[in-house]
């Protein structure tokens, strides 16, 4: 066996421990091996030369979360940088930043947890943000700042789960469909609007798209990104959130129509920039946005209010619950559809538009032919 440095010992548990001293106070660290512990002293020996060193005693939740989010940049999405920020600093930091982390309790947490569920929050982003803390302190346990996480084997709270066809999805009704396409027929956005009721991609899938996706020889649509945010909030293409996410959409005449329409739009438009080579950009050249589009959908409810033809508010993701509706209604199977949509399941995609079946059962019936 190796022989450890001086000040370095071997623990029950196998990790090594090196305690040294400077200016008559004694700090101790921790790792698998002698490589480690001599990395991890000299960060903590520049840290105090520096005076930015925080004792693992002294250290508080803020500070930590701030060094664990500095370690995280660059290894995860910048999308996922801003979320974990937002809810952090929006939620978590009032109620227990100032903590110190080997001080925190348990009943500190589920009285965190309770205060959160007693407010405006839906149960749902509620327990978004209790996952974010147990993901800072479970990491928190692996850096030997805290022996156990105080917030292991607090339970999320209880959804009462509508199912999804009863929720936030709402797909339009023919007459509704065929009523606002043609009060957008104008609008500079048609085009894109027409593209996501066509395909039934994602907003994001849709304003990431390029036109060398578009691919005429094999006839399909090449799905491989989606629009997404940087830690500043600037926008930028990402990867689709799970592998399903990337496929390839079959085109059809209609498709392809809407497509032609663009491209003659984009040739008479200057302020495009032409490096980016997407297929739908704003009236001002650059990614579009689904805020700028559900502001000229609700336009168009507008007008059709103002006309007698009043429809419901919807935002642009009805376009892909229409789609997905009316791929059913017109014979379509759900198996083929999961594919299209780019869900995981066929399960997510049953849950959905199951509500549409019932609607071409006696249909399907009344064409099926059965010898006797």
């Amino acid at each position: 066996m190796a022989r450890l440095g001086a000040g370095t010992r071997k623990r029950a548990d196998g990790t090594l421990e090196k305690r040294f001293t400077i200016d008559g106070k004694r700090y101790s660290i921790y790792g698998k091996n002698a490589k480690e512990i001599s990395q991890k002293e000299q960060e903590v020996r520049k840290k105090i030369e520096a005076g930015i060193y925080t004792d693992n005693r002294n250290i508080t939740l803020d500070k930590y979360f701030d060094e664990w989010l500095a370690g995280k940049r660059g290894s995860i999405k910048g999308n996922t940088v801003k979320w974990y920020a937002t809810y952090y600093k929006g939620h978590i930091s009032p109620h227990l930043g100032n903590v110190k982390l080997q001080k925190m309790e348990r009943r500190q947490v589920l009285a965190f947890q309770k205060d959160l569920s007693d407010g405006n929050l839906s149960i749902r982003t509620c327990n978004n943000i209790m996952k974010i803390l147990k993901i800072v302190l479970n990491d928190a346990v692996t850096d030997e700042i805290i022996i156990k996480n105080p917030a292991e084997g607090v339970k999320a709270l209880k959804e009462v789960n509508a199912k999804a066809t009863e929720t936030y999805h709402r797909a339009l009704t023919e007459q509704e469909q065929k009523d606002f396409m043609q009060e957008m027929a104008d609008d500079y956005y048609y085009e894109f609007v027409a593209f996501l009721l066509c395909t039934g991609m994602r907003f994001g899938e849709a304003a990431a798209l390029t036109w060398s996706d578009i691919d005429y020889k094999q006839n399909v649509i090449h799905v491989t990104k989606t629009a997404t945010f940087n830690e500043d909030n600037s926008r930028t293409t990402g990867t689709p959130k799970s592998e399903a996410g990337k496929r390839d959409i079959p085109l059809n005449d209609t498709i392809k129509g809407v497509l032609a329409r663009q491209k003659k739009k984009q040739s008479i438009v200057i302020s495009i920039d032409r490096e980016e080579n997407r297929v739908f950009v704003s009236v001002y050249g650059k990614m579009v946005d689904n805020s700028i589009v559900n502001k000229a959908i609700r336009s168009a409810l507008a007008r059709l209010d103002g006309k007698g033809k009043p429809i419901e508010d919807f935002t642009v993701h009805a376009l892909r619950d229409t789609f997905a509706t009316r791929y059913i209604e017109q014979g379509g199977s759900p198996q083929t559809l999961k594919t299209i949509l780019g869900h995981s399941s066929l399960a997510m995609t049953m849950d959905l538009y199951s509500h549409v079946l019932p609607n071409t059962k006696q249909t399907e019936m009344d064409n099926l032919k059965i010898v006797l």
